[in-house]
C-alpha cells in the first residue's frame, strides 16, 4: 500500500506523544483497490473528499503548519487490524459451521448457523477496533516531509 500524502493542519506538540492532524486528499486505498482488484475493504466507500487523519509525530522532525508530509502505519498493526477485521469473523462462522455441522443439524440450520457465527464474529472484530487501546495502537505515524505539500 502506498503511504498516503496530505498536508499539516494542526499541530499539538505539548501532547504526549506529539501529534499533528494531516488532512488527505487523495481517497486511502491501495492502487489495488483502486483499480477494483483488491481485498474489497474500500469498494463501497467512493468519497474522495479530504479526510482529516490524527498522526504521531516522530521524535527528531521539525514540521510547520502547511507542510506536506506522508503517513504510514507499523506492519504489524496493519496486520493486526486485518486479522481482527477479518480473521476474528472468519473464524466464528467456521466455528459455528463446524459445531453444527458435528451436532447433525440440517444444511438450513448449518446455514444459519454459519450466518449467525458471521455476525457474532462481526461484533467481537467491531467492539476489538473500538477499543481505546486498540485505536492508539492503530495510529497513523508521520514518515516523512513530502518535498511539495499534497493537494
Amino acid at each position: 500500500m502506498d503511504r498516503p500524502k496530505g498536508r499539516i493542519i494542526e499541530l499539538d506538540r505539548e501532547a504526549e506523544p506529539p501529534r499533528a492532524v494531516v488532512e488527505v486528499v487523495a481517497a486511502l486505498r491501495c492502487p489495488r483497490c483502486a483499480a477494483g482488484k483488491g481485498c474489497g475493504a474500500g469498494a463501497l466507500d467512493g468519497d474522495t473528499s479530504p479526510r482529516r487523519i490524527d498522526a504521531l509525530l516522530p521524535p527528531g522532525l521539525e514540521l510547520s503548519l502547511g507542510d506536506g508530509v506522508s503517513l504510514e502505519l507499523a506492519p504489524e498493526d496493519l496486520l493486526r487490524a486485518s486479522m481482527t477485521a477479518y480473521g476474528v469473523p472468519l473464524l466464528a462462522m467456521l466455528l459455528a459451521a463446524g459445531g453444527a455441522y458435528l451436532a447433525g443439524l440440517g444444511d438450513v440450520e448449518i446455514v444459519a448457523a454459519t450466518v449467525a457465527g458471521a455476525l457474532v464474529g462481526m461484533a467481537i472484530s467491531r467492539a476489538r477496533l473500538h477499543r481505546g487501546d486498540c485505536l492508539r495502537r492503530m495510529t497513523p505515524r508521520v514518515a516523512g516531509r513530502q518535498s511539495a505539500t499534497a493537494g
